[in-house]
């Protein structure tokens, strides 16, 4: 046991990362949550794939377009005003979308609350990056990873529990997403002493040419992780599957990827970073044929979901410590901005083509979209490896 807790070294972490982990963790509640139900929800109200994917999308839009007001917010309000008055929206356009429920409103409030979960989110994955080191940067992340991902799994879990009829599911979910600001509150000294250094007001698109294949790799993880996220519970609706066997299913994939983010973390520190994230995409290759051809026998269905949950977690994971490794200091804070807004290219256009897709082709079209992406980001990097190697 000592020997795993050497390896895993939690105390080298910066202690600031520690606090805010909390506030990712109910974060993670909340939403992961959220975004089941209203899944849920649309689709026993006999929404199609492809419109549950473009509600969807306009939260990854939203993310995607925190990169650029980013600065011009937190230079006006400061980190701990700018999380308070974020959670307290966000609590507020989901009230919006319950009362109202239709399309539209669903949108705009998907839109709305992207745009302040990425203000919050640029800020904090670069802020981890910041107070790490080349030692120690991995098991940071995967802490601060972690936290948010473990709030993500217990918010489907809790509709297994509860299931998504009647009222209360829709009341459980508003109370999750108040309970929020006051721990934000309660750790505001923590906030107030996270000292963000000030940015260029433009992002700099051309930090893609120092390591394309960084931001390749987390286009297609964008891509894997908010389709299953999203069109996952439609996928196995359509063959019948219960709505708490689907929340468990999701609770289930999420807790075992958490569990191997210590052990990736400190993976991370020790092992080539390029060769781990091709690791993953081979993973993010594998579940999907598990789980079309298998989703019946439930050692594979759970086998399917577990290399999903371990892929999803770790290749954001290693794909940020990496950009931590190639970039200086003071190109960091762009380079993780231009690194979500990639990575939220990918969430945005993944469950509206994959939903879209569905559409047409149906189950398979969930399966073997998100395999052809990957397959085809998997090639290029191998290609760009060995132009690499050529040309050193």
């Amino acid at each position: 046991m000592n020997k795993i807790l050497n390896y895993l070294d939690f105390k080298s972490i910066d202690v600031s990362v520690k606090y805010l982990s909390i506030s990712a963790f109910f974060t993670g509640i909340g939403l992961g949550y959220f975004f089941t139900l209203i899944v849920i929800l649309l689709k026993h109200n006999h929404y199609s794939e492809s419109t549950i994917g473009i509600i969807a999308a306009f939260f990854s839009f939203g993310l995607m377009s925190a990169g650029f007001v980013v600065s011009k917010i937190l230079d006006k309000f400061g980190l701990y005003q700018t999380m308070l008055y974020s959670l307290s929206i966000q609590t507020l356009m989901m009230i919006m979308i319950f009362i109202f429920f239709h399309p539209i409103v669903m949108a705009i409030g998907h839109l709305v609350m992207g745009i302040l979960g990425g203000i919050m989110w640029m800020t904090m994955d670069a802020w981890v990056n910041i107070v790490s080191n080349n030692n120690n940067r991995g098991k940071a992340i995967a802490f601060y990873n972690l936290s948010i991902t473990l709030g993500f799994a217990i918010g489907p879990l809790l509709i297994s529990f509860f299931g998504t009829i009647g009222l209360f599911p829709i009341i459980l979910g508003i109370v999750l997403m108040i309970i929020r600001t006051p721990v934000i509150i309660y750790i505001k000294d923590y906030v107030n002493s996270v000292k963000i250094p000030k940015k260029e007001k433009n992002i700099n698109f051309s930090l893609l040419k120092v390591a394309p294949f960084i931001f390749l790799a987390i286009f297609v993880s964008g891509i894997d992780d908010s389709s299953f996220a999203v069109l996952f519970p439609a996928y196995m609706i359509n063959f019948l599957f219960t709505d708490r066997f689907i929340g468990f299913l999701l609770f289930f994939s999420l807790i075992l990827g958490i569990f191997s983010q210590p052990f990736v973390g400190a993976l991370t520190d020790k092992m080539n970073k390029r060769k781990l994230i091709f690791i993953l995409l081979i993973l993010h290759c594998i579940w999907p044929i598990l789980l079309h051809n298998y989703y019946e026998t439930m050692f594979f269905l759970l086998l399917s979901v577990t290399i999903w949950g371990i892929a999803s977690t770790s290749l954001y994971t290693v794909a940020l410590a990496y950009l931590g490794e190639r970039y200086q200091a003071k190109e960091l804070i762009l380079a993780t901005s231009v690194f979500i807004i990639v990575y939220e290219s990918g969430e945005f256009f993944g469950p509206a083509l994959i939903g879209y897709m569905m559409d047409i082709f149906g189950n398979s079209g969930f399966v073997y979209s998100i395999f052809i992406s990957t397959i085809i980001v998997f090639i290029i990097g191998l290609i760009r490896t060995y132009y690499i190697k050529i040309k050193n």
